[in-house]
């Protein structure tokens, strides 16, 4: 008798378990980002505003497309954060991000002004689907001939985060 009434509870368990397996919902596959691109800029006395004794041009930005994004797996809704990780840099320089196009595909909405990128993440913008060739736009503000010469750096990260 003892060996019936395990049977039972064992039977009623693994049936149990059968069905939270085929029943839960299972979680959406996450929304992929991936960036092509970059952006070098090399300051020097050609950029210098009247000649020597005279201060540098204050803001330098990129051709809009040098830097592109792509979205993929993106069934829903979703936002791109982005954020600024120093090597070198001065704390007198700013560097702005923008959305200079919407790509093809899926919906981008937001992030077609200038945000300055800091050392945590920030809201860029928001989008559903999955847009390719999403082109951005790059500013440094800031330079001044009163900054040390040396070779600055950063990089910027872009997040993709469901939501």
């Amino acid at each position: 008798m003892k060996n019936n009434f395990f049977g039972k509870y064992l039977i009623f368990a693994l049936l149990i378990i059968t069905f939270l397996v085929l029943v839960y919902p299972q979680r959406a596959e996450a929304t992929d980002i991936s960036v092509s691109g970059s952006w070098s800029e090399t300051i020097n006395a050609d950029d210098l505003i009247d000649g020597a004794g005279s201060d540098l041009l204050s803001t330098y930005q990129n051709s809009g497309g040098d830097i592109s994004l792509t979205l993929s797996n993106g069934s829903s809704n979703w936002r791109v954060d982005v954020k600024r990780s120093d090597t070198i840099w001065s704390s007198n320089f700013s560097l702005g991000v923008r959305r200079v196009s919407s790509g093809s595909g899926g919906t981008v909405s937001g992030g077609t002004t200038y945000l300055t990128t800091r050392t945590i993440d920030s809201e860029f913008f928001t989008g559903s689907g999955s847009p390719s060739g999403i082109d951005l736009q790059l500013r440094l503000s800031g330079v001044s001939i009163a900054i040390p010469v040396d070779i600055y750096s950063t990089t910027i990260t872009y997040t993709v985060v469901d939501i």
